[in-house]
């Protein structure tokens, strides 16, 4: 996966998984793959002096913040409608 051009993306503006995925012109397959970078991208970016963060995944309907950054649907209310975790990086 390519790091430093993910990381690129998120120091311009916080993007979902989706919106990485789109921007890097990789399938929607490859989404659990972009997670996976984000997770080496946080340790990259520990030795840099920054720090990525995750605005976590809500539900719309009723609010309720997810701990997980790809849920399904809502153990509240059982709703599927789910805004994405946003990521972003900042400077520690």
């Amino acid at each position: 996966m390519r790091i430093e051009e993910i990381i690129s993306l998120l120091e311009e503006q916080p993007m979902t998984v989706r919106d990485i995925c789109i921007a890097l012109k990789l399938e929607p397959s490859q989404e659990k793959e972009v997670i996976e970078s984000l997770k080496r991208i946080s340790r990259v970016l520990k030795r840099k002096g920054k720090q990525l963060l995750v605005k976590p995944p809500i539900c719309r309907k009723c609010g309720f913040e997810f701990e997980n950054i790809n849920p399904s649907k809502c153990p509240k209310c059982k709703s599927e409608w789910i805004e994405p975790a946003r990521f972003m990086i900042s400077v520690k």
